[in-house]
């Protein structure tokens, strides 16, 4: 076995090992790894490969294409030596290549963005004091949501009150727009913005949506992808949402509170009701699991133009429900805890207290 083997087969576990000793809400993790190493690799690699104007993803796979074919024209005859080896020496050769590579893979995702999981969370980084929530906060939250959603609606220039918004809505450079935002609002809580990072479209959408997901971040091509499919009402708050984890932000109830936080202070009316219509989908749906009666009553607040968006998006998720959408779920879910993060999936719901403990505290 070659030394290179041994080197990722080791490196790999040592590094899941590591996090796994930081624990959650690291110093460690804060100060050496998100504001030193982290940092450090955004600057590079944003303004590096940041500018180019074709996704990374598509330039990897089509590498990935020509490196294959390329092996495989300029492949040499395999020697009688080897053709003598016995099967269970071939199936332990192939073992250990499959053990090396998955060691890099698992040593790269760490090094690259995975020890953001162990820097301190939002609510221990602002000192909010998190809590179940108890149903009048909720129907507060909710309240607030939807006349915040409404208001910002009516403010968006041509667009019909009963009819689902068009991606003609959305501002040109919205990518921008929303970069500006984040970043502005992570620094005023004190952290680190560095780069640039970008948020591209990954086309072909629906199978991103296939496998239930709106928008993933790529810790080793250090770019955000969203969904060409997307409604135009989703777009802003995915896209701010996956920014966020590009910038560190690795829990996804804080990347999901951060993301509303940009939409709001946004200047564009598009923008901002992205993230006030998400916000409130949640909240509404914690509502109506909790106290049916209050949901029904706010229900009545809902604008047309909110009831048209909120069928657009129910129809276009509809068309990618399956069991495909089932299996990535529950892979998600053990992923999400085997990270430390104990909600799992839940845990992007959870927004909704960090922004109940966020209005008390400012308020």
């Amino acid at each position: 076995m070659s030394k290179g083997k041994i080197f990722w087969i080791i490196a790999g576990p040592a590094a899941f090992g590591i996090s796994r000793l930081l624990g959650s809400d690291s110093l460690i993790a804060k100060k050496i790894y998100g504001r030193g190493l982290f940092a450090g690799f955004r600057w590079i690699w944003d303004y590096a490969l940041g500018f180019l104007p074709v996704p990374l993803l598509y330039l990897f796979l089509a590498a990935a294409v020509i490196f294959a074919l390329g092996k495989r024209l300029l492949r040499k005859s395999v020697p009688r030596s080897e053709r003598n080896r016995s099967f269970w020496k071939r199936l332990s050769q192939i073992g250990l290549n499959v053990a090396a590579w998955a060691g890099g893979l698992i040593f790269f995702f760490y090094l690259l963005w995975g020890y953001n999981y162990n820097r301190p969370g939002i609510a221990t980084h602002l000192r909010l004091a998190i809590s179940a929530l108890e149903t009048p906060v909720v129907a507060a939250e909710t309240e607030w949501a939807v006349r915040a959603a409404t208001a910002s609606r009516a403010e968006i220039p041509r667009a019909a009150s009963n009819a689902a918004l068009s991606p003609d809505f959305l501002p040109p450079g919205l990518e921008s727009e929303i970069r500006a935002g984040l970043t502005r609002v992570l620094r005023d809580m004190g952290y680190p913005a560095p780069g640039r990072v970008r948020v591209r479209t990954f086309v072909p959408g629906r199978w991103m949506m296939r496998f239930s997901g709106s928008g993933i971040y790529l810790p080793y091509l250090g770019e955000s992808y969203i969904s060409a499919n997307l409604t135009a009402a989703e777009i802003p708050f995915t896209m701010a949402h996956e920014m966020a984890h590009g910038y560190g932000i690795a829990d996804e109830g804080d990347a999901n509170f951060l993301a509303l936080l940009a939409c709001e202070s946004s200047a564009v009316a598009a923008v901002r009701y992205s993230g006030f219509l998400s916000y409130w989908s949640t909240a509404a749906g914690e509502l109506a699991r909790t106290d049916r009666t209050a949901a029904r009553a706010l229900g009545g607040l809902v604008s047309n133009g909110m009831r048209a968006d909120l069928l657009a998006i129910r129809k276009n998720w509809k068309k990618d429900e399956g069991r495909l959408s089932e299996i990535s779920e529950k892979i998600y879910e053990k992923y999400l805890k085997s990270q430390g993060v104990k909600d799992g999936l839940k845990s992007y719901s959870r927004f909704l207290n960090l922004r109940a403990a966020w209005r008390k505290k400012v308020r």
